[in-house]
């Protein structure tokens, strides 16, 4: 009987842990972060060129999570005829990496895109990386998986291997990491509205709604 409450007791306690972290990552904040809206000539944008209202993501390759609101952003906004695709007018998309130590290929998607941009298909490739999650994510072999995701692009393969391993492409990763750090990024993807936080975001919804509220 003992041993029924010590793992009762046990499991309840990992379950406030749990609850406690949730909690700790996912409050809002009134707290703005002015350096993460402005853009820079190396962010890579879409949607809105006014640039009056600004949402920027920091986001891994490899995360499920980012990869839910990518195909999400894909079908709800940016597909013809979307529900939503009035924000596409009004909102100005950012993408930056922020590959979590956990996921062993991050970094090496991150580059990889980044690669792909320098020759115009950042989001394209992204997208296919996205679309892809499953075949790369755990797969000794990713960096082949990247290049054939290159190749069906139509990427001229030497400069997008040559870009992929250089070192300035390597910084821009770790640049856009340490904004992400010094914005307070603790989990992806994180969205920044206008320099503040979204936050918590609990569902698409939750996600839409500060973006269908803007004028």
């Amino acid at each position: 009987m003992s041993k029924v409450i010590v793992i009762i007791l046990s499991v309840v306690a990992i379950f406030i842990f749990l609850f406690a972290a949730y909690k700790l990552t996912n409050t809002s904040s009134d707290k703005s972060y002015p350096e993460v809206n402005k853009i820079t000539k190396t962010d890579h944008v879409t949607w809105s060129k006014d640039k009056k209202n600004i949402l920027v993501e920091y986001s891994d390759l490899q995360c499920p999570a980012c990869q839910s609101f990518a195909e999400f952003m894909k079908s709800e906004i940016e597909a013809s005829g979307a529900a939503n695709a009035d924000i596409l007018k009004k909102v100005t998309f950012v993408y930056r990496h922020f590959p979590l130590v956990q996921h062993a290929h991050a970094e090496e998607a991150a580059k990889a895109a980044e690669a792909a941009g320098k020759q115009g298909k950042f989001f394209e490739f992204a997208s296919l990386a996205f679309e892809k999650q499953k075949d790369w994510a755990e797969n000794k072999d990713a960096v082949k998986k990247f290049e054939s995701y290159a190749q069906s692009l139509k990427l001229d393969m030497d400069k997008f291997k040559k870009d992929r391993d250089s070192k300035e492409i390597k910084d821009k990763v770790a640049a856009d990491l340490l904004s992400g750090q010094t914005a307070q990024v603790n989990s992806t993807p994180t969205f920044y509205l206008n320099g503040k936080k979204l936050a918590p975001i609990n569902s698409f919804e939750d996600f839409l709604k500060p973006l269908k509220s803007l004028k």
